[in-house]
This record gives structure tokens, sequence and C-alpha cells, in this order.
């Protein structure tokens, strides 16, 4: 029954009881070797025999969406869409994948596409270039972020696309007041 607080003429204040050894359950004490670190390593190494399989099925959605999407003529709908989420899944799970380049391309895609209005897209040529820069990360295996062609592609995509942001895209959106 909870207690009753302070009261005033307008209002009363009601604290709950709370006892949070009901809420809750003790787990039991684990072994002194037991290392949580340890052990999530190693899944993610038993996970990281499927990486490659992974990064190629996310490269191939991404270039057979792209390709809907131009046959569609580039325009606003599910085919733009479509491409946006795929090259959106790259650029947040390559790094995680052992690709770190392809994210940086895809992230420069993505900042091209939502930078653009989906009535004016960017150049077919554009978006192929990161398509394809994607692609050749994973083709190449440039799996290291200091790989210098891996890294003169990306910073090459990332020149081009802020270049035809700053002269054709929208503007930056304002997200408003920090709430900090």
């Amino acid at each position: 029954m909870p207690k009753r607080g302070t009261a005033s003429s307008d209002h009363e204040v009601i604290q709950p009881t709370n006892d949070l050894r009901r809420k809750v359950r003790e787990v039991p004490l684990r072994s002194p070797d037991d290392d949580p670190v340890r052990r999530a390593e190693a899944a993610l190494n038993a996970l990281s025999r499927h990486f490659e399989d992974w990064m190629e099925a996310e490269v191939s959605l991404v270039a057979e969406s792209r390709d809907r999407w131009a046959a569609a003529g580039l325009s606003a709908g599910e085919p733009r869409e479509a491409f946006f989420r795929a090259v959106h899944d790259v650029k947040g799970q390559a790094t995680t994948l052992g690709y770190p380049l392809a994210a940086r391309a895809a992230a420069s895609l993505c900042l091209l596409i939502e930078r653009t209005s989906p009535e004016a897209p960017p150049p077919l040529a554009l978006i192929d270039s990161h398509v394809e820069g994607i692609r050749a990360i994973f083709r190449e295996g440039a799996r290291d972020p200091a790989d210098r062609v891996g890294s003169a592609l990306v910073e090459a995509l990332d020149r081009i696309t802020a270049a035809h942001v700053a002269e054709h895209g929208l503007p930056e959106p304002d997200d408003g007041p920090s709430p900090f």
C-alpha cells in the first residue's frame, strides 16, 4: 500500500513503496575464470566466418537496387527508397564486416541521396561511381582503412559528392536546438 506523503490544500503527494529486491532476480556467481569479453570475442569470431558472404550479399543488393532505380528513371518512390536502404545498410554494416572503406563510400552515397531532391536526382554517372567504388573495394579486398588505392577512391568520392551537394543539393536539415 502506498505511503501517504505531504498534503496541501490543492494536492497530495503519494509516495509508493518501492521494494527493489522483489523486482531484481539474483544472478548466480560466475566462475572467476569466466570473462564476458572473451566470450563475446569468441562469438564474434564464430560469426566472422559468414562476414564475407554477408558483405557480398549486401554489395549485390546495392547493385541490384541501383539497377531497379535506374530502370525507373531515377524517379522518387519505392525504387529510390529501396536503393537508399541498401546503401544505408552497407554504410552501417560494412565496418563490422571488415570493410570500413566500403562504409565510407556508402556514407558518401547516402549523403548524396539525402541531400538531393527526389525530383532532381543526382546524375547516374555519379551514383554509378559510388556503386562501382563499393563493389571494387569489396572485390579487391580493401579491408585496411589505410589502403592507398581504396583511400584515394573514397576521398575522390567524398570530394565529388561535396561539390555536387554544394552546387545542387538541398540545404542541410535543421534539427532545431539541441536538447542538451
